[in-house]
Parts: C-alpha cells; structure tokens; sequence
C-alpha cells in the first residue's frame, strides 16, 4: 500500500479552488462537474463534501455522518483492491462498502474507518 494523497472534503468546491490554486498557487487539474480537484505535486485534493460522501454511502445515505462533515479522507493506492478488502477484514476492519468500480472516477474503491472515524480509501486505477 502507498500513500496517494489526503482529499479535503469542501463545502464549497469553487471557492476552495479559488484559495488553494489562484491564493495558494498549487498546480494540478480539475473536473468542474465531478467537482474534484488533484494538485499533484503536494498530493492534496479537493472533492465536494457532498458529493464524496454520497458516492461513499451510496448504499446507506447515513444521514449522522453526513452531519458530522467529514473533512478530508486519507487515500492509499494499492495494487489490488479485492486483495487488501480481504487481507483487512481478515484483519477485523469493518468496511463502509466492498470494493466497487467507480467509472466516473476511473478507478476501482473500498473505504473504511480508522479507530477515530477518519475516512480511508484504497483504490487503483482502472486501466481500459
């Protein structure tokens, strides 16, 4: 497993882009629609809280976390998601969903808590 990046969960993605690219001047791109941003080069990025956390809990929509706003998620690129869903259950994680493809993304996901709540997603990169 390697670390990827934090992602920033923002209330309001224009105006985090606004602070952390033009007053900041972080380099990287962004997806208006999706409304994600990846500055590269500090491994931070910036995704709707709202839309983040829809797409985590799409299956449970739970509403008390979605009220606790989340505010970032640690991400960890590994080579086989399937793979570490299964070495950490093993392990005793619970998961918040099974590994899943999220196209819109272009990559494949799984995401649980650490003992104090913070979110974390393994993924890889679907390759097509």
């Amino acid at each position: 497993m390697e670390f990827h990046a934090i992602r920033l969960c923002v209330v309001d993605f224009q105006k985090s882009l606004t602070f952390y690219r033009d007053i900041l001047g972080f380099h990287g791109w962004h997806d208006n629609e999706q409304q994600y941003a990846y500055f590269e080069d500090i491994n931070i990025a910036l995704f709707s809280q709202k839309k983040m956390l829809t797409a985590i809990f799409a299956e449970y929509q739970p509403t008390e976390l979605i009220n606790q706003q989340a505010k970032f998620i640690i991400q960890f690129e590994v080579k086989d998601v399937d793979e570490y869903y299964d070495l950490l259950k093993n392990k005793g994680i619970e998961f918040i969903n099974k590994p899943h493809d999220r196209n819109d993304w272009g990559s494949r996901v799984a995401h649980f808590y650490d003992p104090d709540n913070n979110i974390i997603e393994i993924y890889k990169v679907n390759r097509g």
